[in-house]
């Protein structure tokens, strides 16, 4: 069995931190549950490429390509947060920000707000992945307000108030699916609500009730998924939440939102045959590319310009996905893990950066940077490189891909319009991060700093991203054709 321990694993290692009083023991128990559950995504990739899904509990549980993608994904994304929070959590004791409660929560809540991810990458059935979306959405709006200050309170209200919005009309559109697939079944039976079920007799659906349902999914997803004009919740929670889960929220937890809106815009394609959730994946996405770049030049809060920067990303992934080549989709998959890679190590230096100088705000924090936090400067100056899809990282290959995709297929003005926004957010990106990271310091404060403050969980991330930016092992490869397979419909 591979499925039950990577869903059974994070919420034990929860317990066992209720449980315990030892801060150290702990963290190595967030450690070790994430460490664990990526070798096992190891192995489940093996398993998927040697039987193409796995399935347990009578295929309760279901896990394809895509299923296998996001699983590696969100394990190395909750490794890396897990061994940057422990001595994160020790300045902000130290400094008296935060509670040792508090640190007790943070550690008991993220291996609940990683199980409902895998859950929702796992589930077969759509309801079951439904529930875990908002169990996600539950854990993780805690983790927002786990500092307790006005702002992270409000930025946990606007989190949840909208996400349960949003899962609202995701439900509302879920229901609708079943009512189109019930609605065919003409034996008197109700139709099984697994999605592997669901694919085989996708065509039978009633179209209209369909293309109602998509609707409401994409608005309802999408809320999560941070896609814009439904984003407003995602600068103010990414800025207030710790840096840690900062890095969960874009790192992954944006993307597991794009898959479960991915396995209805299969269902939708599968059941009308026409591009219409495709339009719509490529209409809010490129808008969403479009939006971001403007907000990242005129933002003045350095977390809330790297989400910003999540928003341009997430927006990508949908339009190449609408883009619908095998080149583009392929590209889709790649960008979510180089950026899944990438973005954590941007925000676990602005904790460092946050934690030295006691705010997130460019003016304040002013230039020369690199004269306090050397090795923190190299490290985001790597990810901010990564991340405005220059090479040799790999988010300039994906982002080429894409585009090549796009180009390819004969859609100049769509991949134009990509090729303007990746540049004007480049030119963002670039713009705020040389008036902090370099230059002169004006003004000289006593702090706390010391140079490997976060060096494990960056390094590991960044050095995976460097690894797999010119060497891509072949079973990765495959999995991702596989996936895009998927997507495209071709199983």
């Amino acid at each position: 069995m591979l499925l039950t321990p990577i869903l059974v694993i994070p919420p034990a290692a929860a317990l066992l931190c209720l449980l315990v009083r030892s801060r150290r023991l702990m963290e190595g128990l967030n450690m070790l549950a994430f460490a664990a559950t990526l070798a096992l995504g190891i192995r489940l990739l093996h398993e998927v490429l040697a039987r193409t899904v796995v399935t347990e509990w009578k295929e309760f549980f279901y896990a394809d390509a895509l299923s296998a993608w996001m699983v590696l994904l969100i394990s190395a994304v909750s490794l890396g947060s897990s061994l940057y929070a422990g001595r994160y959590f020790r300045r902000d004791l130290a400094a008296g920000v935060v509670t040792a409660g508090r640190v007790k929560e943070f550690f008991v809540l993220t291996p609940v707000f990683a199980t409902g991810m895998f859950l929702v990458v796992l589930a077969n059935n759509l309801g079951v992945m439904w529930f875990a979306l908002e169990a996600t959405a539950l854990s993780s709006v805690l983790l927002v307000a786990l500092y307790n200050r006005k702002t992270s309170l409000e930025a946990a209200w606007k989190y949840i108030m909208l996400g349960s919005l949003g899962l609202a009309l995701a439900l509302f559109g879920t229901v609708i699916t079943y009512a189109a697939a019930v609605g065919q079944n003409g034996n008197g039976r109700l139709p099984s609500f697994n999605w592997s079920h669901l694919m085989t007799v996708a065509a039978q659906f009633d179209p209209r009730l369909i293309k109602l349902a998509f609707v409401f999914v994409l608005v309802g997803y999408g809320t999560k998924a941070g896609l814009a004009p439904m984003h407003t919740w995602l600068p103010d929670a990414h800025s207030e939440a710790p840096s840690p889960t900062s890095a969960m929220l874009s790192g992954v937890s944006l993307k597991v939102a794009i898959y479960a809106l991915l396995r209805f815009h299969i269902l939708t394609t599968q059941c009308l045959g026409t591009g219409y959730s495709r339009t719509l994946l490529l209409g809010f996405g490129l808008f969403s590319m479009l939006l971001a770049a403007p907000f990242i030049l005129v933002q003045s809060n350095l977390k809330r310009m790297l989400a910003y920067s999540s928003l341009e990303h997430v927006g990508l992934i949908c339009a190449a996905i609408g883009l619908n080549t095998p080149v583009t989709i392929f590209g889709a998959l790649l960008h979510m893990g180089y950026h899944a890679l990438t973005k954590p190590v941007l925000f676990f230096a602005a904790g460092n950066i946050h934690q030295t100088f006691h705010t997130l705000k460019f003016r304040v924090i002013g230039p020369g940077v690199v004269k306090v936090l050397p090795v923190t400067v190299l490290f985001m100056g790597l990810a901010a490189v990564a991340a405005m899809g220059l090479p040799p990282f790999g988010l300039f290959y994906s982002e080429l891909t894409v585009l090549s995709g796009g180009f390819a297929a004969g859609r100049t003005f769509i991949s134009s319009l990509i090729l303007a926004a990746l540049i004007a957010a480049f030119c963002g990106i670039l713009k705020q991060l040389t008036r902090i990271l370099l230059g002169a310091r004006k003004v000289e404060r006593a702090n706390d700093a010391t140079a490997w403050d976060g060096v494990p969980a960056m390094g590991l991330l960044v050095g995976g991203l460097l690894v797999f930016s010119v060497w891509f092992p072949e079973p990765l490869l495959q999995l991702i054709h596989q996936a895009a397979g998927i997507i495209k419909g071709k199983s």
